[in-house]
């Protein structure tokens, strides 16, 4: 399964979409932002996991209890999501509908919001992208909207995470928020009770605006930064991590992703607000090759496992190292 999207037995994708983002294609489209009850309903994740005790089978064939060691493993169909994992007995569940239920909470409004959700492998995480009502305005003109994700993993390997991330409106990049201190989003614990849990989530998101407004002031100075052919060549092949031969020439591979990168940057959507030639339009050119380029296969179809990249995995933290090394420049 190339995509990792999981499905349900019939075959179905656990993911649902609207608008313009980034992720789409596979899954049920939605007729605009979706409730929580929507969202869990039209992308199958209506199910609940459970926490069940671990056994080890003794020399003489029987089976003895692990203590305090558990698998958690799905309702519907006991499918097993620890995968060679264990938790411990304090861990408990975050169930699918508490993951998207506690926008709500965290919002305290009861509107649609959500833009994306899905599930991959058979569930082992489970992610949400649900838009907040404000924007940001770099330069004037150029709209960021607000955005959170949520990524929920069932099994074991760490906590719920929220993530700040900003889209550019106008070319739908998605722009992983980098800030020093809270580059791996905010943590809440598989632990105590959902009210506990929804206190701490609550907590974290009183930054949010702070975080976001941080971040449009950082991404206002990128805008004055001018920079050179040069410049935005050296930045490029830092930032992706391209490489030369033996001759100190850019090996063939990396000669047409810097090619692909500077055509990007060539685009009406990175000279936008007169961010023409600045740290800005190099940064918007790394996310948007990243987001609708890299992201397609050779044969011109989208590559749903370089999308999850460019969310929650390797292509994201390229974003965050290109939005830091712009900074850098800048002081």
């Amino acid at each position: 399964m190339a995509h990792n999207i999981a499905q349900t037995e019939n075959g179905r994708y656990m993911t649902a979409w609207t608008g313009n983002t980034p992720w789409h294609g596979l899954g049920t489209q939605a007729q605009g932002l979706m409730t929580a009850t929507e969202a869990l309903t039209l992308a199958h994740l209506d199910w609940e996991v459970e926490k069940r005790p671990l056994w080890n089978k003794r020399e003489d064939g029987l089976l003895e209890v692990i203590p305090d060691t558990f698998g958690v493993f799905r309702k519907d169909n006991g499918v097993s999501l620890t995968r060679g994992k264990a938790v411990g007995k304090v861990w408990k569940p975050f169930q699918n509908i508490e993951s998207m239920d506690f926008l709500d909470e965290l919002t305290q409004t009861q509107e649609a919001k959500i833009e994306v959700t899905g599930a991959l492998g058979n569930g082992e995480q489970v992610w949400v992208l649900a838009k907040l009502p404000d924007s940001i305005i770099i330069n004037g003109m150029d709209v960021v909207d607000q955005y959170i994700l949520v990524v929920n993993n069932h099994d074991g390997s760490g906590s719920l995470k929220i993530f700040l991330t900003p889209i550019r409106v106008v070319c739908n990049n998605t722009l992983t928020m980098a800030l020093r201190g809270r580059n791996n989003g905010y943590n809440i614990r598989h632990t105590g009770k959902l009210h506990d849990r929804v206190a701490a989530a609550r907590e974290a998101l009183n930054m949010v605006n702070k975080d976001f407004m941080d971040w449009g002031e950082l991404a206002g100075q990128l805008v004055t930064f001018e920079m050179t052919e040069d410049d935005m060549d050296s930045y490029f092949i830092d930032t992706l991590g391209l490489t030369f031969n033996k001759e100190g020439d850019l090996t063939t591979r990396s000669s047409n992703i810097l090619l692909s990168v500077k055509e990007t940057l060539a685009r009406p959507t990175n000279k936008l607000a007169g961010m023409e030639g600045t740290a800005w339009a190099a940064y918007n050119a790394v996310t948007e090759a990243i987001d609708h380029d890299f992201t397609k296969l050779q044969n011109g179809e989208v590559s749903h496992k370089r999308m999850e990249s460019a969310l929650f995995g390797t292509y994201a933290r390229t974003k965050q190292k290109a939005f830091m090394k712009a900074l850098e420049m800048t002081v």
